[in-house]
């Protein structure tokens, strides 16, 4: 599948319901009935299945601005099309195991007909909220705005897995300076004491989130120094250092002589193109 899903509000007891019993049962497969009348066609025209699943991304009723659940859609169905004994099964399913919902249910809001049932895995709550602006909408590759009601989805870009995952967060340019200062007093150790909290550290390092601003740059801007460079550094003059891997281009990289972080222009004027090793130097040399 090339997209993901963003619901707009869905209860919180529904969606614990759900995790409860997948927790209890590994891989069991529950079902969500959002309330719209709407087919949500992408799902219709093909449905997702547990070989080609669809990530699904949901805000709740109680916090629509942040995204605080995701699961898998592994099916599809429209309510007016499921037989006798189809209904039978679904509803035995939700006696058991999602009882909140009582039943699957023929009419959503408004009165009108309640047309999509998803099937879902795996379902996962969020440990730290992600606002739906981090979410980048297929229609217009913009972000997700946040809603005021409940209802509705959008057809959105999927985000990495760990995002959201790992409960420990820091800021990166204070993890950068706690680092520096660590890096500082360690080399003030003496060397015995430095081997011996090397022998008791950790192999592996932890994981966490990392917040940083960024800044979103002109791609123009990038070739045309590039070019303008012709595979010399703009600093030194020296030839790139290597070809890239992906394309065979020298490897240059494109700094700005007043940086953005300190008010910069993104243009060509403001910007020079740069061995890695002159790069380093602008940023960190004396």
């Amino acid at each position: 599948m090339t997209y993901s899903l963003y619901i707009n509000g869905v209860y919180e007891d529904v969606l614990e319901e759900i995790l409860k019993a997948q927790t209890s049962e590994p891989g069991l497969i529950c079902y969500l009935q959002p309330y719209a009348s709407d087919t949500i066609v992408r799902l219709a025209e093909s449905p997702p299945t547990e070989s080609d699943p669809v990530m699904l991304y949901i805000s709740l009723t109680s916090s629509l601005p942040f995204v605080s659940y995701r699961t898998e859609i592994v099916g599809w169905e429209n309510k007016a099309e499921i037989d006798s004994a189809r209904l039978v099964k679904l509803n035995d399913h939700i006696k058991k195991y999602q009882p909140g919902e009582t039943e699957i249910y023929m009419v959503g809001g408004n009165d009108k007909s309640s047309r999509n049932l998803i099937s879902v895995r795996n379902m996962e709550r969020i440990k730290i909220p992600i606002h739906v602006s981090s979410f980048v909408k297929l229609s217009n590759n913009q972000p997700l705005k946040p809603r005021t009601r409940s209802g509705g989805w959008s057809y959105i870009k999927e985000i990495p897995q760990w995002v959201g995952s790992i409960p420990v967060m820091a800021v990166e340019d204070e993890l950068f300076q706690d680092l520096d200062q660590q890096v500082s007093a360690s080399m003030q150790s003496t060397n015995e004491s430095r081997a011996e909290r090397l022998q008791a550290a950790a192999k592996y390092p932890e994981s966490i989130q990392v917040v940083s601003k960024g800044f979103k740059r002109n791609a123009d801007v990038v070739a045309e120094v590039l070019v303008r460079a012709n595979g010399h550094c703009e600093k030194c003059g020296k030839e790139a250092p290597f070809k890239r891997a992906k394309d065979g281009t020298p490897y240059l990289e494109v700094h700005h002589k007043i940086m953005l972080s300190e008010g910069g222009e993104d243009t060509v004027e403001n910007a020079i193109a740069t061995c890695p090793n002159c790069h380093r130097e602008l940023h960190f040399g004396e």
